[in-house]
């Protein structure tokens, strides 16, 4: 049988036993961990800021975009229209280079002074190039468009994969398409009186137009129809009509060197000039930049 004492002396080793126990050991015990946090989209990437009718927003990427994978994006409204977020009826998709739709349209959600929008990349053999940005305010729609690459921007083509521009002289204006083919070093120069180059601008099949390339030390090249026949195209398409053409090339049969202007990290600025009769025609500067094969 148990004394008092006894049951007393076992009492008080267990309670200095359960004591304080991050005292009694030295460290503490791990505790349960908190509720995890939902996983982000990933780093933020700026790709610009875009105009959508008479409103700017800067967009962000967050994170990589993936077949089949929701992604998503931030835009922020610049100006006065950050007042009224709430009010924006804004959508995103995403398009191929070849203006595909890739991913269904969504509607940006209000979150602090910031749109969110989640898109998803349709699987297929067509990749997002480019995001849209449509709004619909006040009776007008409109849209605006950023490619996915960061650069801000996007290269504009003409008809022939070249870079467009104008050229003004006195009395007289005009279209241009320059194209650089970056495996031979050749130029092909097309003149038109629309963007389209559906109607020609034509001069004399003996006409020379001058490329200077600011970039390059200002050096110069001259170019020149083909010939004189049919001053085919490198289509085969001929552009000769009654005695004129639109179309120009270097070098040509010419043997002039145009290793310089070869490679897919060839740019310059450039300007263009020529003559038609005794008015001089120049172009606005262009940032010339290789068609690459």
């Amino acid at each position: 049988m148990k004394t008092p004492l006894f049951c007393s002396f076992a009492l008080l080793i267990t309670v200095v036993a359960c004591g304080d126990d991050e005292a009694e050991h030295g460290h503490p015990h791990p505790q349960p961990a908190a509720a995890s946090q939902p996983a982000d989209h990933g780093a933020a990437q700026k790709l610009g800021t875009v105009t959508v009718g008479s409103t700017q927003f800067d967009v962000v990427r967050l994170g990589d975009l993936q077949p089949g994978v929701e992604g998503a994006f931030e835009v922020t409204p610049l100006g006065t229209a950050a007042a009224n977020l709430t009010s924006l009826n804004a959508y995103l998709w995403l398009e191929s280079e070849d203006g595909t739709q890739v991913s269904a349209p969504t509607k940006g959600i209000p979150e602090a002074a910031k749109l969110h929008f989640h898109a998803t990349p349709q699987k297929g053999d067509r990749t997002p190039f480019r995001v849209v940005l449509r709004l619909r305010a006040d009776g007008a729609d409109d849209r605006g468009s950023l490619p996915l690459d960061g650069h801000g921007h996007e290269h504009a083509h003409g008809p022939h994969s070249g870079v467009p521009g104008t050229f003004r002289g006195a009395g007289t204006s005009g279209h241009l398409e320059l194209k650089l083919h970056d495996d031979k070093g050749d130029l092909e120069l097309w003149l038109g009186k629309d963007a389209q180059m559906t109607e020609p601008f034509d001069l004399p099949l003996d006409a020379t137009i001058e490329v200077e390339f600011i970039d390059v030390q200002g050096r110069k090249v001259v170019l020149r129809a083909r010939n004189a026949v049919n001053n085919e195209d490198e289509d085969g398409k001929s552009n000769v009509r009654d005695g004129k053409t639109n179309y120009f090339i270097f070098p040509g049969e010419t043997g002039a060197d145009a290793s310089w202007l070869r490679g897919k990290e060839f740019h310059s600025i450039v300007v263009v000039r020529g003559r038609i009769g005794d008015t001089e025609f120049t172009s606005e500067e262009l940032m010339l930049e290789p068609h690459v094969h």
